[in-house]
């Protein structure tokens, strides 16, 4: 009499069990905690993808300021020549950032090294059309079949000297510059900027039109009147040269000897006629020359007076 059966309507053993209130609110803490996981991953990624991480190691400084300088910034990143597109080429080269990071502090992080290695393929996903030929014989073509991209446009990225390394410190001990191929006999052209075709060419040798195309007519050999140098600049023919090679005299103009009233000093737009002789009244400005000089300059008429000199006032 003293027991008493349990109540079917009675309470139930959870059995050790969390509640459901207990289990979602865990569920919703580790749904928070994989999110802010995930979003520190995908951020880190994305930070260390931009070209101005690379300089957070010192040895990177003189590349950074060198790509700042060159023709890429501002069109492409550091990651875009060195690491294949795709997300899955990125993610996959990530490994290889971890040993860059331990070689930072426990490796020998000095340079250059010549061993970077850029496939055509990630050249071409900006660069889809090259101009085939410049110049009278420089083929980009034949060029292509005999080197990668990377081996003509080394310095397109970044032209890092070894002065600039050795003065951020990373310079390797006794550095010198990649060995000439075997059979080349490259050169430089006095007052020439360097380009990297005198990596290969012997460039005192070769006519500037080989691989420069003029903006103009041909006037002959681009040295006859340009001088090498970082502009090309124009250097003005010989007193006594043809002038007439490249200027084309105003409408009734006379003679041939341009160097009796123009002198190579001053551009030829901007040449301003002197009269000599005693002109009176009638001075050089107030008629046009063929007035007086009807058949040249050697003689003078007065064709407003039938050719001969006017009488009285």
């Amino acid at each position: 009499m003293g027991d008493e059966t349990p109540r079917a309507d009675g309470p139930k053993s959870t059995g050790g069990r969390a509640s459901a209130p207990k289990r979602l609110r865990r569920i919703l803490i580790w749904a928070g905690v994989a999110v802010v996981v995930l979003l520190a991953i995908v951020g880190s990624l994305v930070y260390t993808e931009q070209s101005s991480f690379c300089p957070t190691c010192h040895e990177m400084s003189p590349y950074y300021a060198a790509w700042q300088a060159g023709g890429h910034h501002g069109h492409a990143e550091c990651v875009d020549c060195h690491i294949d597109p795709g997300f899955i080429a990125h993610l996959a080269h990530k490994p290889s950032e971890v040993k860059e990071l331990w070689d930072h502090f426990f490796a020998d992080n000095r340079f250059p090294n010549y061993n970077v290695d850029v496939p055509n393929s990630r050249c071409v996903g900006c660069h889809k059309t090259v101009a085939t030929k410049s110049g009278s014989t420089f083929s980009h073509a034949d060029h292509a079949k005999r080197a990668k991209c990377q081996e003509c446009h080394a310095t397109t990225g970044h032209l890092v000297t070894l002065a600039a390394l050795g003065s951020a410190g990373v310079l390797k001990a006794a550095a010198t510059t990649p060995p000439v191929p075997a059979g080349l006999t490259p050169s430089t052209l006095a007052g020439h900027k360097p380009v990297v075709c005198q990596q290969c060419h012997d460039q005192a040798t070769m006519k500037c039109s080989a691989c420069h195309q003029a903006p103009h007519e041909p006037r002959g050999e681009c040295s006859n009147c340009h001088q090498p140098g970082a502009n090309f600049t124009f250097v003005h023919g010989a007193p006594g040269s043809d002038c007439s090679a490249c200027h084309t005299p105003p409408a009734n103009h006379f003679g041939a000897d341009c160097a009796t009233c123009h002198s190579v000093t001053v551009p030829f737009k901007n040449a301003v006629f002197t009269h000599t002789g005693n002109t009176g009244r009638h001075t050089a400005q107030s008629f046009p020359c063929v007035k007086c000089h009807p058949t040249g300059f050697a003689t003078a008429s007065c064709t407003c007076h039938g050719g001969n000199a006017p009488t009285g006032d």
